[in-house]
Parts: C-alpha cells; sequence; structure tokens
C-alpha cells in the first residue's frame, strides 16, 4: 500500500487557496474566515472516510477512524493549518494532509485495526495571532490553563475566545489528554533547516527536540519630545530594548552551547511617534536549546545583563516567561519503528535533532511521540519562498502509513 500523490497535491493545493496574502506567501491566522475555509475542508474531507469528528478542547479538530477494540488508546498523527505572517505552502499542511491521505488509504484498503486512529488539527500552532505557540495542543495536553488561553488576546483586542465562537466552533469535549488516552502520536513536518536537502536525502528520523522558553520583556522609561529633551538627560526605552536585543545575540552565539539559539521576533515601541522618545518597549524573546541546563543557563545570563543595561539607563525592566517546554527526548522504539519503515521502503533515513518545535512537544507529558522529517529546499520555512518537493512528501507520508498500521495492528 501507499499514498495517493494526487490527493496530496489536491488537499495542499485547496488549503493553500484559502490565504490572506496572495502573491505575497501564505497568510492563514487563527480562526480567521481563510482559516475556517482551511479548517471546514479538512473536516469534509474526513466525513467522506466516515471518521467520526470532535471538537476537542481549544477548538482541536479530531477525526477519529475506529478499530476493532474501542477501549484501546487512539494512535494519534496530524499537525496544524495556521500560518505566520506571509509564510510558506508546506508547514503544517504537510503533517496535517499527510494524515489525512494515510487515513483514506486505511480506510479504502479496509486494513483491519484494533486501536483506533486519530487524525488532528492543533489551532494556533504558530502564535501568529494571539502570541502563543503551540497553544491548543498546550492546552489539550494540559500544561496551559485553559482559562489562560482562551482569555489571550490579538493585536485588536480580540480573545481566544471570542475568535473561536466567531468563527462559528462550538467545543464539544473540554476534557484534556491524559496518560492512556493515546498510544502514540506521530507527526511529519518539514526539516526547517538545511541538513535532509544538502545530503540529497528524503526522510529524517528525529530522536530528540530542543526546549524552549518564550520571555515577554516590558521596557519602560519616559515618553519625551525628541528634539527638545537633552540626550543626557532621556530615558529612552527602545535604546536599552536594542541594546537587550543585541546582548541576546552575542550570549546565544558564544556563551552557551552548540545548539544555543535566541530570537526577539516581536517588538512593539509605545508611543510609536516619529517624534516622541520611546516610553514603553514590548518584546517577546525565544529562547532554545536542546540541553535543559543551558537552556536555563541563557535565561539567566539574559536576565542579569537586561537588568544591568536598564539600571544604568534609568529604564524599569519586567521579565516574565510567556511559556516553557523542556527538551523532548522521543522514545527508542518509535524511533527505530520509523528508521525501520523507511529503509523497508528503500529509503536512506538520517537520524537528527530537531531545533525548530512542533505540537506534538507537547503531548510528550501524556503520550510518546514520534517524528518524519522531510526536506525543505535551502532550509528555507516561515516565508513565501519555502519549498518541498511532493515526491518527499509522499516518501514521509508512505513511512507514517507503514508506522501507524504497525502500531494500530
Amino acid at each position: 500500500m501507499e499514498v495517493n500523490i494526487s490527493r496530496i497535491k489536491k488537499d495542499l493545493d485547496t488549503i493553500n487557496s484559502f490565504n490572506m496574502t496572495p502573491g505575497k506567501g501564505i497568510t492563514r491566522l487563527t480562526f480567521s474566515s481563510e482559516y475556517m475555509q482551511a479548517y471546514n475542508y479538512i473536516i469534509d474531507e474526513l466525513k467522506k472516510i466516515g471518521a467520526e469528528i470532535t471538537i476537542c478542547r481549544a477548538g482541536c479538530i479530531r477525526g477519529r477512524i475506529n478499530g476493532s477494540d474501542p477501549t484501546k488508546p487512539a494512535i494519534m498523527s496530524g499537525s496544524h493549518i495556521d500560518t505566520v505572517l506571509n509564510g510558506g505552502p508546506f508547514d503544517g499542511q504537510v503533517g496535517t494532509v499527510s494524515a489525512l491521505e494515510v487515513a483514506r488509504v486505511i480506510v479504502e484498503n479496509k486494513v483491519c485495526h484494533t486501536c483506533p486512529i486519530d487524525i488532528v488539527v492543533f489551532p494556533e500552532e504558530e502564535g501568529a495571532r494571539f502570541r502563543f505557540g503551540m497553544a491548543a495542543s498546550s492546552a489539550w495536553a494540559g500544561s496551559m490553563e485553559l482559562d489562560k488561553l482562551y482569555k489571550a488576546q490579538d493585536n485588536e483586542g480580540i480573545t481566544y475566545q471570542e475568535a473561536m465562537e466567531s468563527a462559528g466552533i462550538v467545543v464539544e469535549d473540554e476534557s484534556p489528554l491524559v496518560l492512556g488516552d493515546v498510544k502514540a502520536m506521530l507527526e511529519i513536518h518539514i526539516e526547517q533547516s538545511v541538513i535532509l536537502d544538502r545530503q540529497g536525502l528524503s526522510i529524517g528520523v528525529v530522536e530528540s527536540i530542543a526546549g524552549a522558553k518564550w520571555c515577554d520583556l516590558v521596557i519602560t522609561g519616559k515618553a519625551d519630545h525628541a528634539g527638545g529633551t537633552p540626550m543626557a538627560y532621556r530615558k529612552d526605552a527602545l535604546q536599552g530594548a536594542v541594546r537587550i536585543i543585541g546582548a541576546l545575540e552575542d550570549i546565544a552565539a558564544n556563551d552557551i552551547g552548540p545548539h544555543t539559539v535566541g530570537t526577539c521576533g516581536y517588538i512593539k515601541v509605545e508611543p510609536g511617534v516619529g517624534n516622541v522618545i520611546p516610553g514603553r518597549v514590548d518584546m517577546v524573546f525565544d529562547l532554545r536549546d536542546s540541553d535543559a541546563a543551558n537552556l536555563e543557563k541563557l535565561v539567566n545570563k539574559l536576565t542579569k545583563v537586561a537588568e544591568e543595561i536598564c539600571r544604568k539607563r534609568g529604564l524599569d525592566l519586567e521579565i516574565s516567561e510567556r511559556f516553557s517546554i523542556p527538551p523532548v527526548e522521543i522514545p527508542k522504539y518509535l524511533a527505530d519503528l520509523l528508521f525501520r519503515c523507511a529503509e523497508q521502503r528503500g529509503m536512506r533515513p538520517l537520524r537528527m535533532m530537531s531545533g525548530a518545535l512542533h505540537d506534538s512537544c507537547k503531548l510528550a507529558p501524556v503520550t510518546d511521540i514520534g517524528m518524519i522529517f522531510v526536506p525543505s529546499k535551502d532550509g528555507r520555512s516561515h516565508c513565501p519562498e519555502e519549498w518541498t518537493e511532493l515526491q518527499d512528501i509522499k516518501a514521509g507520508a508512505d513511512v507514517l502509513l507503514d508506522a501507524i498500521l504497525k502500531l494500530a495492528i
């Protein structure tokens, strides 16, 4: 058995036609009208194969293909369909449509399996609208309080719950996942780096995933007239912010470990007027490392440097943790299973680490997770130039098919 590449292409083309920024990459923010078109497309395709649809905690889709024993824990697979601003056509979508196509093949071939098979979609993986990455998967797995997520606001002050309800989503099952609900969660994702592409390989088997902390930094100074305030008397919040951002780059690049990275990807300046000295700056820092101790060192060193910069410049600083994900070790039996499935298909899989985070990470406390990578051309991702060949997606989906059947039977 193998997946149908034409159907995968149709799924991708259809989902990516629901786009807020035609000609400028793919933008599909959680619960937007474009998002809901893609969301409902997945539901309709799952219904065509007889899946039982449940809208779960935080708006997650669960399409269940029942097995012969309903008391058994499910085999889960899927990803997300939201994007970053002006993103690409494959991040998240590949994992979603691959899981959908695997379910189609199993149903069409009337393959007997004991465990239920759940095809899932997690809203707000990217955090592009509500600034909580892996939001719904965190809430569903119980690592984020539901009330905290539902009260999170977008830039227009609309809460997650308001946006979800306005989109017409009615949650049918608010219960979190617990140990024993899911036997294993398998996810395909584009690599978002250059390793597979440069080595000419189609399949990566992930053995570990870097941990991450997102930190909110608020710097408060004093808004004053840009022309009338001498340089020596200023409390310019933005001047403090840019020095902290520069310090982060230096610390992450030189002071911690080989897999340490740090990014400031969001900054808001108030009042945001050209002739007014900035009085407040809000930032979000994304800090990652595959070593938990190194990740903690990065946070501590950054905090100390930021406090010193603000102290010297007479600025107030608030640092709070938005969310934290510890590094994840993939269970050896699952990584070995995926590796064998790829080899049995005549592929040359590569064992590797993921520096990027994925919804599967958030499910690690409640189930075993496994991840398959397929190559990103030139390592590009989160941009309009993001590209993965269909043949590579098919290769990953075929490995997923084989692994799910081995786990479900």
